[in-house]
């Protein structure tokens, strides 16, 4: 039995180690991501706000001259104005930049261009956060941290699980008797509280990992032909219309203009929260009008729905304030852990240092093992 326990130990000290720095940064930056929505209102709200109040919107009033401006490129509408003070923003993407362009949502009027969106503090940090800054090998490492964040949770459950009811009783509190002793019991508490939320986001995230290098790592399609915008489409404030009487109870929330192909994103009124906003779909034929293709999270079988939560669980924006602040409070405590497990190893490294020849000294260390589980 204790020598299992030293050998869970072993991988948890040394994962821990391994792993903290990827821990500690995934941690900070998805606590601010949170609110990746909010921080991007705020830094852009001048530009995204009308000095008077838009009477309609109308799409239909800017989507071809959006079209005919950047010919093959990846158009979106990443959200419709939600008050007649918004302006309506268009996304161009064009491989990895991005490029911002607020019009006007009733005359079409250009209001303003980000010329780098890619380069502001959302997208920065997202970066970082999937991938490093470092292209496919960050992707590759985020992976591994996943995967880490995954097994040290479950060996810091069978290292302390009989700590778990003392911890969630409030019978175990942090000490302040020593260094030693507040990092030793800070790490126990808080990684008892945030278990099954580090859990949660260490398997939501190793899954959104594993897909960004899946799709990293395979060859890239050969380009489609670019599309002819000189072809008549049908109104996309007609086809939006249509879509609301034909599915009613379907929220528009996302727009995606690629090809001819118009992709209207959304959710059902009655889908829980946590389907996610953007996850239902429907895509049009732009030049006939024709709807091509349905899909909808609650028509789908048990577990693809399963993996399609997986994306809105890991995010935390699929609810209101309160279930951000706690995935925001949550999200920190990974980089918690790997702070104070980290200077359990420093300070355990220096008593160690101190005193290697004194007998005292290894059964101070050989007590630092939870051999009780305790």
């Amino acid at each position: 039995m204790k020598k299992r326990i030293k050998k869970t130990f072993t991988i948890h000290h040394w994962l821990g180690l391994v792993a903290g720095i990827f821990l500690l940064i995934s941690s900070i930056t998805g606590s601010v991501l949170v609110f990746h929505h909010d921080i991007d209102h705020a830094q852009f709200s001048e530009q995204s706000t009308l000095p008077v109040p838009a009477k309609a919107l109308k799409i239909d009033n800017s989507i071809e001259l959006i079209r005919q401006a950047h010919p093959g490129s990846d158009i979106r509408i990443p959200e419709l104005p939600e008050d007649p003070n918004q302006a309506l923003k268009y996304e161009i993407r064009q491989g990895s930049r991005r490029k911002w362009v607020f019009v006007h949502p009733e005359t079409g009027e250009t209001l303003s261009t980000v010329a780098k969106a890619d380069k502001r503090l959302v997208h920065v940090l997202l970066d970082i956060h999937y991938n490093l800054l470092s292209g496919t090998p960050g992707k590759i490492l985020v992976l591994l941290g996943g995967l880490s964040l995954i097994i040290l949770s479950i060996t810091g459950l069978l290292l302390y699980r009989k700590s778990l009811l003392k911890v969630l009783r409030f019978r175990q509190r942090i000490s302040f008797k020593s260094r030693r002793a507040f990092f030793s019991s800070l790490h126990r508490v808080v990684g008892v509280w945030s278990l099954v939320f580090n859990l949660l986001l260490s398997i939501t995230g190793t899954w959104i990992a594993y897909t960004i290098v899946q799709s990293a790592l395979t060859p890239a399609a050969s380009h489609a032909v670019a599309e002819d915008t000189s072809v008549a489409t049908v109104s996309v404030d007609g086809m939006l219309k249509k879509v609301r009487k034909d599915y009613p109870g379907f929220d528009i929330n996302y727009l995606r203009f690629t090809g001819g192909t118009m992709t209207v994103l959304g959710r059902m009124a009655t889908d829980p929260s946590y389907y996610g906003a953007t996850y239902s779909n429907l895509q049009v034929n732009l030049p006939s009008g024709e709807v091509r293709a349905v899909s909808f999270v609650r028509d789908q079988p048990w577990y693809k729905r399963a993996i399609t939560i997986l994306k809105p669980l890991h995010f935390g924006d699929y609810a209101g304030l309160a279930v951000k602040l706690l995935y925001s409070f949550f999200g920190l405590m990974p980089g918690l852990l790997a702070i104070s497990g980290f200077f359990i190893w420093r300070l355990r490294n220096k008593m160690s240092s101190r005193q290697k020849n004194s007998p005292k000294a290894k059964v101070a260390y050989s007590s630092s093992i939870p051999t009780t589980l305790s």
